[in-house]
């Protein structure tokens, strides 16, 4: 192995030169580069003759695409690239001069022939070059940053849509109008209702509206109807955005989407979608939500409103008399005035038949157009009151379109809208009884458990009334059909007047003549109505029928064998409020094969005992019947009844019957009213599971109630939903005993919503803490009750029942001893309504003037107002009234000046609502 060394001096002479080396490189590198400017020249000329041409085609490319793109017009190139193309130009006229010269240069060479003779003028043409060629690279560079090569437009503005002139929507556009102006909260706007209200013609105007006022926002309008095809909603988006057809096909589903999130991103737009039938995704769509955005829709359902998370919704409601009678006079197209004075009063009463819908006024005006004869006017009057199919475009324009909302029902939802066609037009249909018909009848399944029924019965009846087929009237106890719906409905139940006798609805004594009853041969379904039936005749033959109800006639006696030809399928027959017959209808006890027998408000005597034959009855209704009322010993015990009511019906032999009903195995549903002590004391114990609706009158003898919750709610008062306790003054305490170690039980009650105490012993009303619910109680006339909510609930037991949390009214009257409601404060919802007379000693509300104020309204006389505790200074609502009971307007003051003005004025009684804060003093109204 060798091994070298280095000798000291070489080592030093290394030393030496390092830094000589060092130094030699720094000069030439300050050196090379500009030699290198003139020594590579010809390369870098022929490399920036490369790059030019190469700039150039790529220039040549994106000129093509960005005309290509602005050729639709609804495009033009962004700053970005016109820039870029702009540069690129420039950088053309630059280089073809430099390239030019570094051609024809002369290259002489110099130190050792390498460089030119003129070595200045060749560096600053090689320096030029070289620059040139960066500025060539970096041309090409940027290209590839581009993002889109052009920018939609702002689109032109948008058309107005035609429209006639608008009849009876001032109202309803001031408050969306309203709405769309609200910079910040309201984002989304729901309109509902009908087929034919007029959504359409709202939109039409707030379309018309925002282009002609130019506020900057971009309009764009989409129809949706039936059958949702989100492609081409965004299809009706683009093009309202003047998005071109080339730029729109080259895209995917989800390109378009995004795209159309981007562009309406940056836009200030309302986008009106018309016809919506179900929740639309609008982010699927490409619709952003964001705070410059507006979304106004319109919808037959309410429930879509909900989906879609509207801020504010608005239900269109009917034209009144005297826009509808303007609308129908616009379209018949003359004044009416000039008319004949019959013509005049038939055209009064041809839009009362209309019942204020804008689409069915239009279609019959037009109708009537260039009628001249009173004759045609009247036979049109009687074609829309009897046969409304029969008059011009009526099916095509009208039934149509209102088909399409009863088109979206479940077959059971259909079945239950069509049995309102038994009732007469206009009429105020019992929400509580429609839905027992339509159990009765079988509609809602075939489960024995009359409770879920009524349960999917509610929900069947909100989907109708969210529908628009039904409409709430006073409150939501009750519900009517729009008179043209029910005309729509009669001829679908009708199979489209394929079938006229499928159902009949008579209210005219003539109707029942035997001409008319003869065809009763193939009818399922009849109902009577109206104090002008007086007789009906048996009908000879009518084995189809299934369905009976007579109500509301003065017929005092059912002819002798009218039910023979009924025997085999009649299911339903309510006779119910016939106050004319005092006797049961001879016939009844043969139809087997009846399920629902209502007998109501009538004056019979009493069932006979061949009812017992009736083997398939489950309903047996029998309430209110005027008089004593008897069932005979072992008349009913045999019968499989769901459900017994008699609520109201003072029965003979009352402690028998009660004792009866305890071994009726089937009955889970009764309401019954008692006069004897037993009597309500088995109540209470026995019926426990299957009470509903229960009186107790005049038991003079009765002290006490005890009662004591079962740990198993289904043995408790589930079931329950009404008590009312009268003239019963020794009565002075209902007990529920927990039992030793038990928990308060807050479900004793969990379905009563209504009480009514009069004139009974009760020192207080605490066990109303077990009923969570309750929304109605009435106390009367109790001389010696002292509280409502005693002594011996505590402040805590309170806060865990939760009493009157669910109240809306609590009324009252006539309590001389009542000093307090309850000592602690209790949560009362907002607007519930306090009737307050007789009590001169309640001066106070259980309630926190300052948590509370604007929850709460109050009914009292002047007397106690003058007494009542609440600080003056709260806002409320003031009607005073006079002897006639008629209040006044409300005006707007504070509680002390209401007090002054009542003891100023002549006053007998004052409703006071309380204000919330944000209410008072001109604040604005809270919703």
């Amino acid at each position: 192995m060798l091994c070298f060394s280095i000798s000291p001096l070489l080592k030093e002479s290394m030393d030496f030169a390092s830094p000589l080396l060092e130094l030699v490189k720094a000069l030439w590198g300050l050196a090379s580069k500009p030699l290198g400017h003139i020594c590579n020249l010809k390369d870098n000329a022929d490399t920036l003759r490369n790059a030019t041409r190469d700039l150039k085609a790529t220039s040549g490319d994106v000129k093509a695409r960005v005309e290509r793109e602005e050729g639709g017009g609804g495009a033009r190139r962004t700053n970005l690239v016109e820039n870029w193309l702009d540069k690129v130009q420039e950088f053309e006229g630059g280089v073809d001069q430099v390239l030019q010269e570094a051609g024809v240069r002369n290259q002489i060479k110099c130190l050792s022939r390498c460089l030119p003779r003129n070595c200045w003028s060749s560096y600053k043409l090689g320096k030029k070059v070289d620059q040139l060629l960066n500025e060539a690279r970096e041309l090409q560079h940027k290209k590839e940053e581009f993002g889109d090569f052009t920018s939609l437009l702002p689109p032109p503005p948008a058309l107005a849509v035609p429209m006639d002139e608008l009849v009876g929507l001032d109202i309803s556009f001031n408050e969306v109008w309203k709405w769309l102006m609200d910079d910040k909260q309201i984002r989304m706007i729901g309109l509902f209702g009908t087929g034919g209200v007029g959504k359409t013609t709202l939109m039409k105007r707030i379309n018309n509206e925002l282009l002609r006022a130019n506020l900057g926002f971009k309009v764009i309008w989409v129809v949706v109807s039936k059958q949702v095809n989100e492609d081409k909603i965004r299809d009706a988006i683009r093009k309202g955005l003047n998005i071109t057809d080339e730029i729109w096909e080259g895209r995917s589903q989800d390109e378009r989407v995004h795209h159309l999130l981007e562009v309406l991103t940056q836009k200030k737009f309302v986008l009106l979608i018309d016809d919506i039938w179900a929740r639309l995704d609008l982010s699927k769509i490409g619709v952003p939500r964001h705070n410059r955005s507006k979304v106004v829709f319109t919808t037959r359902l309410k429930h879509v409103c909900d989906h879609m998370r509207a801020d504010k919704t608005l239900k269109l409601q009917y034209l009144t008399s005297e826009e509808a009678l303007k609308l129908f006079e616009k379209n018949v197209n003359k004044s009416l005035i000039d008319c004949h004075q019959e013509i005049q009063d038939l055209a009064k009463d041809i839009v009362e038949e209309c019942k204020g819908l804008p689409l069915a006024l239009i279609t019959v005006g037009r109708a009537m157009a260039s009628k001249e004869d009173p004759g045609e006017w009247r036979n049109a009057l009687t074609k829309l009151r009897n046969k409304p199919h029969k008059l011009p475009d009526m099916v095509g324009e009208v039934f149509h379109i209102l088909e399409f909302s009863y088109d979206r029902l479940d077959a059971t939802q259909q079945a239950c809208f069509l049995y309102c066609c038994l009732f007469p037009e206009d009429y105020s249909i019992m929400t509580q009884e429609l839905i027992e018909l339509w159990i009765g009848e079988g509609l809602l399944g075939d489960t024995d458990d009359v409770y879920l029924r009524r349960d999917e019965g509610a929900s069947v009846l909100g989907d109708l009334k969210r529908a628009c087929l039904l409409e709430s009237c006073d409150g939501d106890e009750h519900v009517k059909m729009h008179d043209v719906i029910r005309d729509m409905a009669t001829w679908i139940a009708r199979n489209r007047q394929q079938r006229k006798n499928k159902l009949l609805v008579i209210e005219k004594e003539e109707d029942m003549s035997t001409e008319r009853i003869s065809k009763w041969e193939e009818v399922e379904k009849v109902s009577l109505w109206g104090k002008r039936i007086q007789n009906v005749k048996a009908p000879p033959r009518c084995s189809q029928l299934k369905t009976l109800i007579v109500r509301e006639t003065y017929v005092r006696v059912v002819a002798k064998g009218f039910f023979n030809s009924m025997m085999d399928h009649l299911t339903v027959l309510d006779l119910s409020c016939n106050v004319k017959i005092v006797s049961f209808p001879e016939g009844i006890c043969n139809l087997t094969s009846l399920q629902y027998l209502n007998l109501s408000c009538t004056r019979i005597s009493g069932l006979p005992k061949e009812i017992k034959n009736l083997i398939r009855l489950r309903w047996l209704l029998l309430d209110h019947v005027r008089g004593t009322f008897l069932i005979p010993i072992g008349a009913i015990a045999i019968l499989p009844l769901y459900v017994l009511s008699m609520e109201g019906s003072n029965l003979k032999k009352e402690e028998e019957v009660v004792e009866e009903l305890e071994s009726m195995q089937d009955l889970i549903d009764l309401s019954i009213c008692v006069h004897k002590s037993s009597s309500a004391l088995k109540v209470f114990q026995s019926f426990r599971g299957c009470i509903k609706r229960v009186s107790i009158i005049e038991c003079d003898d009765l002290t006490c109630i005890p009662i004591s919750p079962s740990l198993k709610e289904s043995d408790n008062f589930s079931h329950l939903e009404k008590l009312y306790l009268q003239d019963c003054p020794m009565l002075v305490m209902i007990e529920i005993t927990q039992g030793i170690g038990r928990a308060p039980n807050t479900s004793c009650f969990p379905s009563l919503i209504e009480v009514r105490v009069e004139n009974c012993g009760l020192l207080d009303l605490s066990w109303l803490v077990h009923a969570p619910n309750l929304r109605r109680l009435t106390v009367f006339n109790c001389h010696t009750m002292e509280k409502i909510i005693g002594d011996g609930i505590a402040r805590e037991e309170l806060a865990a029942f939760g009493p009157f949390s669910c109240l809306k009214s609590l009324e009252i009257i006539s309590l001389p001893e009542l000093r307090s409601i309850c000592d602690h404060t209790l949560f009362f919802p907002q607007g519930v309504h306090f009737r307050i007379r007789g009590c001169p000693g309640l001066r106070k509300l259980p309630l926190d003037p300052n948590s509370a104020t604007g929850s709460f309204s109050i009914f009292g006389d002047k007397d106690w107002w003058a007494e009542f505790e609440w600080d003056p200074a709260a806002w409320v609502t003031f009607q005073k009234g006079f002897g006639g009971m008629d209040l006044s307007v409300g005006e707007e003051m504070t509680l002390g000046e209401a007090a002054r003005k009542m003891k100023d004025e002549s006053i007998g009684f004052a409703l006071i609502r309380f204000l919330p804060h944000n209410e008072a003093a001109g604040e604005g109204v809270s919703e």
